[in-house]
């Protein structure tokens, strides 16, 4: 109903957890000049109460004036970092107010994480209309998602009799991604005309001419670039890019059986982080990648093209599994695999052997000595599509047989 609404502004405050507090011995003097005001004859005694009067209520309307004038934003409403690496977060503290919050002091809610030089609280003075900038550098020893905020203000009137405290949400959503690790990512070309360069004719792409150069003794009739040739009247070779594909899908094992109890959560961390680094891999080279795990949800995604980043938010708050990889996921997501695709399995036998590596010194660790990328015979995968194909054959066959019995 209109008569039990609440004004938009007063709402707005009470979102904000705003309040205007006071010493009781400013209650009490301010109780004391209007007592003394009505009852003392003296013009000169009255005067002075007056004054007194006029200088608190002069406080308190400039500490209502800021209190609805001051307000925080952020540049952003999601930040995402990889975990043991710093980044900045930013916010905004704007005076709208024509007066001057001569203190101000400041506080960013940031749980669980390590800032550096307390860099989230701080005391600053604002001139009118003024806005400032504030920013600092946090870090993160654990992957997840977190929040920030709410930010608290503190200030007052230039007397400090009306001290103003504001909460303000301005949320800020969190995502610590893995940390980055020393793992190269070799690939393999899959098929032709792609994103990936490579000093190969079998994969120049005839719609993308790089180039054109003199004619040599047993080039192809057809790669002639007529018009050169009869512009320059000397005979001229078209020359191609040559470009592939290779889609990548990665399977990660996060089976609670399968590790060790006694360094469970360290090599399943190591897992994940291998596992970021291969689809963050797969995003710089503008691949298509796919994804599945035996963990949280059993995620399952079959290669697309811009994937990378769903599937480095979904490693940021993926988690161990009970029970034990009891299937070969090679064999389980062969025949759901485009072709020329690119196989990488994270398991604790592919953890174990990276840390092999990094124990050694070697610099040259990458997903084929680990033994992360697994080779995709062909012949096995022809040979589970006809499979496949002659199971649904003989259940026609025989859906037809109990018809014709019908």
């Amino acid at each position: 109903m209109a008569g039990n609404s609440i004004p938009a502004f007063m709402q707005k405050l009470i979102e904000e957890k705003v309040k205007i507090s006071f010493s009781p011995l400013v209650l009490a003097a301010f109780a004391a000049s209007i007592f003394v005001f009505l009852l003392c004859p003296f013009k000169l005694l009255q005067f002075i109460c007056l004054g007194f009067f006029s200088v608190i209520l002069f406080s308190f309307f400039w500490a209502l004036v800021l209190k609805s004038n001051i307000k925080i934003e952020r540049n952003t409403k999601a930040l995402k970092l990889a975990c043991k690496e710093k980044s900045e977060i930013t916010f905004t503290i704007k005076n709208f107010s024509p007066l001057t919050a001569h203190v101000c002091y400041y506080f960013d809610s940031v749980p669980y994480f390590y800032i550096f030089d307390e860099g989230n609280k701080g005391v600053t003075a604002l001139r009118p209309h003024e806005i400032k900038k504030i920013t600092y550098k946090v870090t993160s020893q654990e992957r997840g998602l977190f929040h920030a905020g709410p930010v608290r203000i503190r200030t007052s009137d230039p007397l400090g009799l009306f001290l103003i405290d504001t909460e303000i949400p301005c949320p800020l959503e969190i995502t610590v991604r893995p940390a980055r690790i020393k793992l190269i990512t070799e690939v393999i070309p899959g098929f032709p005309q792609g994103n990936l360069k490579i000093n190969n004719p079998c994969y120049e792409d005839i719609t993308m001419r790089r180039s054109i150069r003199e004619y040599m003794n047993g080039d192809e009739q057809k790669r002639i670039n007529w018009r050169a040739s009869a512009k320059f009247d000397s005979l001229y070779t078209n020359q191609y890019e040559a470009s592939f594909d290779a889609p990548f899908f990665v399977f990660l094992n996060l089976a609670k059986e399968d590790y060790d109890l006694h360094n469970r959560g360290y090599y399943t961390e190591k897992a994940i982080e291998i596992a970021a680094s291969i689809v963050e891999k797969s995003r710089v080279m503008r691949q298509q990648c796919g994804f599945a795990a035996y963990g949280t949800g059993f995620p399952y995604l079959p290669p697309g093209q811009n994937q990378a980043d769903y599937i480095l938010d979904l490693l940021s708050l993926i988690k161990c599994e009970d029970g034990k990889l009891s299937y070969s996921p090679s064999k389980k997501f062969l025949p759901q695999l485009p072709a020329g695709c690119l196989f990488f399995e994270i398991g604790p036998e592919e953890v174990e052997k990276y840390f092999l590596k990094v124990e050694s010194n070697q610099e040259n660790i990458n997903t084929s000595n680990v033994g992360i990328m697994k080779k995709i015979n062909l012949g096995s995968k022809l040979e589970h599509k006809a499979a496949s194909e002659e199971d649904i054959e003989k259940l026609s066959v025989k859906n037809t047989e109990g018809a014709f019995h019908e």
